[in-house]
């Protein structure tokens, strides 16, 4: 039968490090890596989350997620918010993620949302720029998914 020794032995995860040691530029391009991977999947299921989604606080999530099933008036808005637009503007969900991002992404400062539609494709396409808290180096990031209109199927990229 195997199973843990007490006093326990870490001496194989100490020459494993030891072995393997990076250098501090190494180290540093990883952890800027793994962080911009982190924030991106966060992001990712920010935006992928309606309003309410999540039981302890019903404002994560993205606003648009909540409209999946209208449609789009002749001005590209719904439920009188425009679809495509900067994060500069107020009364667009680019506007929405923003706040959203800033809630609960605090790995991220300084941030630029624009969101385009396609009215024929119902497509849209978020581009997220920013800078990261600890190194002050940029942070992009595109999101692109189309969205229920004219009896098309919804479709995930």
């Amino acid at each position: 039968m195997s199973g843990f020794k007490i006093p326990l032995d870490f001496s194989s995860i100490d020459n494993f490090y030891a072995n393997n040691q990076m250098n501090a530029d190494d180290r540093a391009d990883s952890l800027e890596k793994n962080t911009k991977e982190s924030i991106s999947n966060f992001i990712k299921l920010l935006v992928n989350s309606p309003n309410g989604s999540f039981k302890p606080n019903a404002q994560f999530g993205f606003s648009l997620n909540n409209c999946y099933f209208e449609n789009a008036n002749s001005k590209d808005e719904i439920k009188g918010k425009k679809i495509g637009g900067k994060s500069d503007n107020s009364g667009n969900f680019a506007k929405d993620l923003e706040k959203a991002i800033k809630l609960f992404e605090p790995r991220l400062q300084n941030l630029d949302i624009k969101t385009d539609f396609e009215k024929k494709l119902s497509k849209i396409t978020i581009n997220i720029t920013g800078s990261l808290v600890e190194t002050k180096k940029e942070y992009k990031q595109e999101l692109e998914f189309y969205i229920w209109r004219n009896n098309e199927t919804v479709r995930r990229v």
